[in-house]
């Protein structure tokens, strides 16, 4: 809950009125123990801001470009949950910059517990095939306090880039450049994101140095499909897409988005990590992709 007064640790979340800091930002309000709570966003203004304040959250505007800008909402932070925003700009590079700029800030502030939502260092797990979680490793080894919150593929991917389409004989098909029964990790993002973060912050087996996977269930591609036909009553099948025909259509971050969906193909999302351990303390029930697809109401269906 947000405490009225000076009591329960000050907790700054980046990217508050995103989808990953907007769950942790409810999650926190919705707990029974007491946070003072600070919002970062760029645009104070916008109406996902005044929601926030409505709620009795302390909102800040600070962008993550600018150091002096960390520096002054980290000042007196106990707890601090970070996230980039790479589809904001479709730059690794960029990407990189900031997340390390965090981290750097957080560490100057004296932060007891840093919170990253970061992914396997697949550098490493790979042998160099593939080079995402610059950031985890640098987090990692700053010597600042760090738990990662690593966040699985959002349900709500599948309402975007990886929809089903419908096709010139009224057919719906998903289409992805993975085999089909490649697992994918699941998790309604904006809904429950937060709850793995509570559960670090709150959890009797969690606390710094905490690696959790937010993950819902693992379903693979095939499943996906079935499941959804059971809900919606569809007969949508599966296509294994071509890596050129994927990138003609994924867009300026084309190759980023294949690297990463092979490297669920070839090493399981969490690089074959149980999901397990981070459900056991969970203060609240998470969706699963049947929820999740019975809820939403899909444009293809329509």
């Amino acid at each position: 809950m947000v405490s009225s007064s000076s009591n329960g640790p000050v907790v700054v979340v980046i990217g508050a009125t995103g989808a990953q800091g907007g769950s942790v930002v409810q999650h926190l309000v919705g707990s029974d123990k007491n946070y003072q709570i600070v919002a970062v966003t760029r645009d104070t203004t916008k109406p996902a801001s005044k929601a926030l304040a409505d709620q009795g959250v302390k909102v800040v505007s600070a962008n993550v470009d600018s150091r002096d800008d960390l520096d002054r909402v980290f000042k007196g932070a106990n707890i601090v949950f970070a996230v980039t925003n790479f589809w904001e700009h479709m730059n690794f590079g960029k990407e990189v910059e900031d997340g390390k700029r965090i981290v750097d800030a957080a560490k100057a502030a004296g932060v007891s517990h840093f919170i990253w939502s970061g992914l396997e260092p697949v550098s490493q797990v790979s042998g160099g095939k593939y080079k995402h979680a610059v950031i985890t490793t640098y987090a990692r080894e700053s010597g600042l306090p760090t738990s990662i919150v690593q966040a699985a593929s959002y349900m709500q991917n599948f309402e975007t880039l990886l929809a089903p389409r419908k096709q010139p004989d009224g057919s719906l098909v998903f289409a992805v450049p993975m085999t089909p029964q490649s697992k994918i990790a699941l998790l309604d993002t904006k809904a429950d994101y937060g709850a793995y973060v509570r559960e670090v912050i709150e959890g009797e087996s969690f606390g710094p140095g905490s690696d959790v996977l937010a993950c819902a269930e693992e379903l693979s591609l095939e499943e996906i499909v079935s499941q959804f036909n059971e809900v919606t009553g569809a007969k949508a099948t599966y296509h294994q897409l071509a890596h050129d025909d994927f990138l003609a259509v994924a867009g300026p971050a084309g190759q980023e988005i294949l690297e990463m969906l092979l490297w669920f193909q070839d090493f399981g999302y969490f690089g074959g990590k149980d999901i397990a351990p981070s459900q056991k303390e969970l203060a609240v029930p998470v969706k699963t992709w049947r929820d999740f697809v019975r809820q939403t109401k899909w444009e293809v269906l329509a």
